[in-house]
């Protein structure tokens, strides 16, 4: 696989900027933005506006969100939930499981990723709004009205999807690891210290791009369209 997040070229990485100020609390100048192709550029922007951000005091980040999700995770005897607690021993499905701790919790989890029937659900519902959409620009009314009949049938499929833990996600230890990035500013306004910013910054793109946390390093491209322009100069 290319060393890329594989973001849409317009907007992806634009979702991913506004999301990294509005996590750090900053703001990124156009000129700024512009000029970064790879993780690492914006890194070297990040830490440039949040110069503090990494001695920061509080408690502990990771006690916190593994103290949450071991409350929900076993209510009446939490004590009895440890870091390698495995989470499928929980009884539920990754979707189910997931909803829970979020709700429980109020934390943003790591997206579960779909089984394929998830991802059957998903494409027939995309590929058939798309298709209905063609339909109605060419005028043929009766042919849009069937098309979306099945791409409804996709909602079914997603909501049965039982789903998949994500890839490095085995217990609540491996869930807290991936889940305290992504709660940076909850941790904060609670009197939490939060992870550092490489771990936010990674965390993020993660969750936006194709590449899991441990693939993603400050030489990761955004999109395709970066890498090819740097592999042709």
């Amino acid at each position: 696989m290319a060393n890329c997040l594989d973001l849409d070229p317009e907007w992806g990485a634009i979702d991913l900027l506004e999301e990294v100020e509005a996590t750090f609390g900053i703001k990124i100048a156009n000129e700024e933005a512009e000029r970064c192709c790879t993780v690492g550029d914006l890194y070297d922007v990040l830490c440039a506006h949040s110069l503090d951000w990494d001695g920061q005091d509080g408690s502990c980040g990771s006690s916190m969100v593994f103290y949450r999700l071991r409350r929900s995770l076993r209510p009446d005897n939490h004590r009895g939930i440890a870091p390698d607690f495995a989470l499928a021993a929980s009884g539920l499905s990754p979707s189910r499981l997931f909803k829970k701790l979020a709700d429980d919790t109020g934390l943003r989890l790591p997206s579960y990723e779909l089984t394929w029937l998830g991802r059957s659900g998903g494409l027939l519902l995309v590929g058939g709004i798309i298709a209905a959409f063609v339909s109605l620009l060419t005028g043929h009314w009766v042919v849009s009205g069937i098309v979306v009949l099945f791409a409804l049938a996709g909602l079914p499929l997603l909501r049965v999807d039982p789903g998949c833990f994500p890839v490095g996600i085995e217990t609540v230890a491996d869930l807290v690891r991936r889940t305290v990035p992504l709660n940076a500013t909850r941790l904060k306004e609670a009197g939490g210290r939060p992870a550092d910013r490489w771990s936010v910054l990674v965390s993020l793109a993660a969750e936006r791009g194709v590449l899991p946390p441990n693939a993603i390093g400050p030489e990761t491209f955004f999109h395709r369209k970066s890498l090819d322009l740097a592999v042709t100069r």
